[in-house]
């Protein structure tokens, strides 16, 4: 049985244009969109400013519409104040989480991450790296697990519309595998990072927009050098210091 149409709502429409959506309510959406013409006149028109900026950002030239880049600047625009909001109401929570006496679980965790600016609060998806990073530790250890060392970001991009960064030329990948990460999907590459030694790349597509510069957050064994780049969330991990690692981030982050 599905969902009534009048159940469709702005966030399945948002969320149906970012692709951030399972199939049976995809389909229950667009049953509603092909007897709403005015409804469905609006998503085509966000499906082509999506499809613009994705050109755009794979750098094939296409000019982009006024809409489109009206869009992006209407993006820019807002990302600070939504970063603003977002922190606001995060200490909002975590003024309750201390009120409670739970700051300590809730916020550290079992893995016990800490950020080192003791300004900013490291974000949910940095613990989600770090599993992907041990996982990926433990398949390396196992016999029986053969590593996957063929990369195509072009087909990952494809695949998941996750953007990868440009790799060093002197990095060479050991490891690519995707995993499931709420919702959608993560990519997890182990590279041979010269000096670093051997590191973890995270990627996966947030449901948030945001632009976070490449901070450090640390574990007992791990250093982490976290970053957002729209709806894209990326780690570094590995045992390397955290001056090196962050400067790797942070060519990482320019690298699209």
């Amino acid at each position: 049985m599905t969902r009534q149409a009048d159940a469709i709502t702005e966030t399945d429409l948002h969320a149906y244009v970012d692709d951030q959506i399972d199939m049976a309510r995809r389909v229950e959406v667009e049953e509603y969109l092909s007897r709403n013409p005015e409804a469905a006149s609006r998503v085509m028109a966000d499906l082509l400013v999506r499809d613009e900026l994705r050109l755009a950002l794979r750098g094939t030239g296409r000019p982009a519409s006024a809409r489109t880049l009206d869009a992006a600047r209407a993006l820019q625009r807002g990302l600070m104040m939504q970063r603003l909001i977002g922190g606001f109401r995060r200490m909002t929570r975590i003024a309750a989480l201390v009120a409670l006496g739970w700051f300590a679980h809730a916020e550290l965790g079992l893995l016990n991450v800490r950020e080192t600016a003791a300004s900013a609060t490291v974000p949910d998806f940095v613990e989600d790296a770090l599993h992907s990073h041990r996982t990926a530790l433990v398949r390396a250890g196992m016999n029986s697990q053969r590593p996957a060392a063929r990369y195509d970001p072009a087909e990952i991009l494809d695949a998941t519309f996750i953007e990868m960064p440009r790799l060093p030329d002197d990095w060479r990948v050991l490891d690519a595998q995707i995993f499931p990460w709420k919702g959608g999907s993560s990519v997890e590459l182990t590279v041979q990072a010269g000096a670093l030694g051997t590191l973890s790349l995270f990627a996966a597509r947030s449901e948030d927009f945001a632009i976070i510069d490449p901070r450090i957050a640390r574990t007992a064994e791990e250093t982490v050098a976290y970053w957002q780049i729209g709806p894209s969330v990326y780690a570094l991990t590995g045992a390397a210091a955290e001056a090196p690692l962050e400067r790797a981030a942070m060519a990482l982050a320019r690298k699209f």
